[in-house]
Order: C-alpha cells, then structure tokens, then sequence
C-alpha cells in the first residue's frame, strides 16, 4: 500500500460508505419533504451529518492517541496545543447536535443564534485567538474575541444558508481546502494537523459524498452543514498559537479566500432581502446557483460553473502569492474579479430565467 495512501485510510471510507448506506435504505431517519423553495421534487433522507461527523471524531481522537495506526509521526508537525484541539472538536460535536436538534425540532432563529453566540464565544476565550486584520496586529484581546464570534457565527450560518443544492458543499469545500493551503501552507501541508484533519474529514464524508450526487439520496441537514462551517471557520485559528514557528500568519481577511463566491453570493443576497423588507431567516430560492440551476444548466451545470468560478479565484490568488504582491493588493485584486464574474453570471442567469 503506498505511503499516502495506508489502510486506515481505506477502513476509514468503507466505514462511512456502509453507515450511510446503511441509513440512506433503512426505515427511520429524518426525511426532508419538499416545498416550493426545494431544489429537489422527492422525499429525501436528510441529517446525514450525524454519520459522517461522529466517525471524524472517533477517527481523529484515534490519530491524536495512536498516530502510528494512521502512519504518521508528530516529528515534523507543527505542534498543537491539545487543549485547543479538544475545543475544535467538541465544537464540531455540539454544533452537529444543535443542527440535528434543528433538523428535528425546528428551533427558533433567536435561540439558536443565542446558542450558537454563547458557544463561539466560549471557544474562541479558551484558545485565546491573536488575528490580524488587514496586516495591523496590535488589536485588544477582547475586541478580537468579540469581533470573531460575531463573525464566526454569521460565516457557519451562511454556510447553513448555502446548503440547498447536491454536492455544492463538498465542490466547495475541496477547493477550500486548498485555498487555505495558500495562506497557511505549514499548517496545512503534509504531515501537519490542517491536512491531517481535512484527509480525515473528507474521508468520513465518503459515504455522504457518494449519496449526495446529484440526483441526491441523502443531505447533511443542518447537523452536517453548521458542523462543516464552524469546523472550517475555526481550525485556521488553531495556527495561531504557533505563529512564531510558522513563516505565515492567519489574517482575518484569508477568510475571503475559503470560498469567494460563497460570500458575495451570501451577503448580496441578504442585503437585497434586508432592502426589500423580506424575512432574513426564512428559506428561499434567490441564490444565484439556485437560479443557475432553472436554466438549460440544472444543477450539475450549476456546479460545474461555481466550483470553475472558485478554482479561478483560487488560481488568481495562488499567482499573486507567487509574484510577491502584498496581502491587501492580492485581497482587492481577487475581490474585484469575483464581483466581475458574479456579476456577469447574474445578469446572464436573469436573462435566461426571464426569458
């Protein structure tokens, strides 16, 4: 077996592969019934977050305790305080809780947004977070923190928002990961935690990856989709604590570069919805790949197109990086060409669909 490529690796996909065939065909489970803001026109199986993120747990405490099974040696990693390891990870536990409650139950937006609030901001006080912002780093502790947490929480619940459409998510979060990569290449290159966390995340996925092909047989509700976002939104934070043996630091606006089109996508929506007096947190169909996909393109045209536009910017950033332009420079350069191209595709996808 190769080296990149040990056995535990495959037990690890098989093992997701059969849990969520196992649910995905079986008789209980949360069903997602559609309505007219559903992409999908079929009962669906949906929560399959709560499979896939108990085996990344299970998994990566595994690893912490006997990273010899996964053929992995710590004699090269960065180190990582296990104290903050512990808060990623229940962090992920409890927002996969909260969401599979919401799943189930259908909490209020006030009290989840309380919930969720009071969580962060417990988390990021425990690993006592030093971000940048824009390059300046002589920011207060606590205007940090409580500058992170509202940001953090409002980040997880876009990611919520945006989980409508079958494999929008795990498109999006592949190039995340090596969008990250650019702005943190020492924690997220092999053998370090960034790599090692998203290998074992994506490998857990394996089996939802397998059932969320379009034409989708199970969804990862919210229990998946607010455990992905807090995970992705915090483990860049984990870096932070050993700045000193890292050449890079995590500045707040590398957030930009998780997913580009995500966000404007996210915000504009929300602003057009905010101006026109609309609900901010009820469900809807006015997401430009969700329009994308009333076109000739459907949903897998709709993907294809998104994840090129994010691969595109990912690409633009990587090149900048390589040409020795500033943070702040490479950040405007590649915001503009995003909010060029979305643009493009709004006007383009508004004309099909009034045609």
């Amino acid at each position: 077996m190769p080296a990149f490529f040990p056995i535990s690796f495959l037990i690890l996909g098989l093992l997701s592969l059969f849990l969520h065939t196992i649910y995905v065909y079986s008789r209980f489970g949360v069903k997602d019934v559609p309505n007219e803001r559903s992409l999908h026109d079929t009962v669906t199986k949906k929560s399959g977050g709560m499979f896939f993120i108990p085996v990344f747990l299970i998994s990566t405490l595994v690893f912490h305790f006997y990273p010899e099974w996964f053929e992995f040696t710590s004699n090269n990693m960065v180190p990582i305080n296990e104290k903050n390891l512990y808060l990623l990870l229940v962090g992920v536990m409890v927002f996969s809780l909260l969401g599979f409650v919401d799943d189930v139950y259908h909490l209020t937006p006030k009290l989840r947004l309380i919930l969720e609030l009071g969580f962060v901001f417990f988390c990021l006080w425990g690993i006592s977070p030093n971000i940048s912002a824009f390059g300046y780093e002589n920011i207060p502790s606590y205007i940090q923190i409580c500058f992170i947490t509202v940001f953090l929480v409002f980040g997880i619940n876009l990611v919520n928002f945006m989980d409508g459409m079958d494999w929008y998510l795990v498109s999006t979060f592949a190039i995340c990961y090596f969008s990250v990569g650019i702005s943190l290449p020492e924690f997220y290159s092999k053998p370090n935690l960034g790599y090692i966390l998203y290998g074992f995340l994506f490998l857990s996925m394996f089996g939802f990856i397998f059932y969320n092909f379009p034409k989708a047989k199970l969804f990862m509700g919210d229990s998946g989709s607010l455990a992905l976002g807090f995970f992705v939104f915090f483990l860049p934070l984990l870096s932070l604590n050993n700045v000193s043996e890292m050449e890079n630091h995590w500045d707040v606006t590398d957030y930009f570069y998780l997913f580009p089109f995500f966000w404007i996508d996210g915000i504009t929506i929300l602003l057009k919805r905010f101006f026109e007096k609309k609900h901010l947190f009820q469900a809807h169909r006015e997401h430009l790949y969700q329009k994308l996909t009333n076109t000739k393109f459907g949903k897998v045209g709709s993907l294809v197109i998104f994840s090129i536009l994010n691969l595109m910017i990912l690409c633009l950033h990587f090149l900048l990086e390589q040409f020795g332009f500033g943070k702040n420079l490479v950040l405007i350069v590649t915001f503009l060409t995003s909010i060029v191209f979305y643009g493009i595709v709004w006007v383009w996808t508004s004309r099909k669909n009034l045609a």
